[in-house]
């Protein structure tokens, strides 16, 4: 695979034009009214402010950025968050509480750009809502986007496909790489065949990728989100010899009857609530797993492997939900060919130490029965 290069406008007018031709709508926070909107400002003390949205008032920011990023800290402060070493549902519990008091407060949104000092450029406002001049957002969405956009400029790299990714708004990246290691170990293992692989839930594309690396001769990129679509899309165009991926939209692998020999499910580990589409990247709920083995049974090839990205964290903080591979592995569909399983790498806290960990990320091998 060559190496990545960056976009020149030619190359950005095509991916506009061939969005349109697609016609597939992307994900976007929705527009808010903010007729009924108390302002707020640098003469508005922050705790007010705060009790304000527990009440359930909408208020919008009026002129600095800066001060709904206090105001939102003082909310987090007002609903007094649980330690760490809280239950962790307690914990998602205070994450939902938190962000239904903070989506009323709201930033202005003027010819796609933050109406308010000290903002920064926000890109994806142009190409979100082009057909809006004047709207407003809740804040939090207003700073997951510029969040999202600095992603899109400055890329990721990841040594596993040795270039950097640009994911889309709204669009899964890794943020850390062991289960991305540990599944290159299994793949520089592996030895059948390499005609076609799938890979499910693809997100910004990172396995599609490296199984194009690893010389699949076809591999099929599919996903739920259309701005994950989007996403691996535009990445297809930066590569100058771009690598035999394709692109589909759809719940898990879609309605295609083409078999393949490798089936690559990268699924979230949590089981959660799922209020959007960035929630499916991150939570699963019952039913999902069902659908996803349902299908894999129907389009693997006979010896074909079925390969799942997963980690024990679901059995460390959600010990009564069952394990839903060991749960399909009980039905009998599919037999466990082999597990691999490595220790996370905890990430640095606020003080810069590394707390420990029990977590392992795995990779799970099946075959059909």
């Amino acid at each position: 695979m060559s190496a990545t290069v960056t976009p020149d406008s030619g190359l950005l007018a095509a991916v506009t034009s061939t969005l349109c031709m697609m016609n597939l709508p992307l994900y976007r926070p929705d527009p808010v009214s903010a007729a009924n909107a108390q302002l707020v400002g640098r003469d508005t003390p922050l705790k007010a402010a705060a009790r304000g949205l527990i009440r359930g008032e909408l208020l919008q920011v009026a002129d600095h950025y800066g001060i709904g990023v206090k105001i939102l800290a003082a909310l987090h402060t007002e609903l007094e968050p649980p330690g760490d070493g809280a239950p962790f549902a307690t914990r998602l519990a205070f994450k939902r509480r938190y962000r239904e008091a903070a989506d009323r407060l709201l930033a202005p949104i003027a010819q796609h750009r933050l109406a308010l000092a000290d903002a920064q450029p926000i890109g994806f406002l142009a190409e979100l809502y082009p057909e809006l001049e004047r709207f407003s957002l809740p804040f939090p969405a207003v700073q997951e986007l510029h969040g999202a956009w600095l992603r899109y400029e400055e890329g990721t790299r990841l040594a596993v496909i040795g270039h950097r990714v640009h994911p889309f708004y709204g669009t899964y990246a890794p943020t850390r790489t062991s289960h991305l290691e540990l599944f290159g170990t299994w793949l520089s293992q592996y030895t059948g065949p390499r005609a076609q692989a799938i890979d499910v839930g693809t997100g910004c594309g990172v396995l599609a990728l490296m199984l194009a690396k690893a010389g699949f001769q076809e591999v099929m990129a599919t996903d739920s989100n259309p701005n994950a679509v989007e996403s691996l899309r535009r990445e297809l165009l930066r590569i100058t010899d771009p690598p035999p991926i394709s692109l589909v939209h759809a719940d898990l692998m879609g309605e295609g009857t083409q078999a393949a020999e490798l089936v690559v499910f990268n699924p979230p580990w949590i089981r959660g609530e799922v209020d959007d589409l960035l929630d499916q990247a991150l939570n699963f709920q019952d039913g999902l797993f069902e659908r996803f083995f349902s299908q894999a049974s129907q389009r693997l090839q006979p010896d074909g492997r079925v390969v799942l990205i997963f980690s024990n964290v679901i059995q460390l903080l959600q010990p009564d939900v069952p394990h839903p591979i060991l749960s399909e592995l009980e039905r009998g569909r599919f037999r466990l060919v082999q597990k691999l399983q490595r220790k996370v790498k905890p990430a640095p806290g606020k003080d810069g130490r590394r707390r420990r960990t029990r977590e392992k990320v795995e990779v799970w091998e099946l075959a059909q029965v």
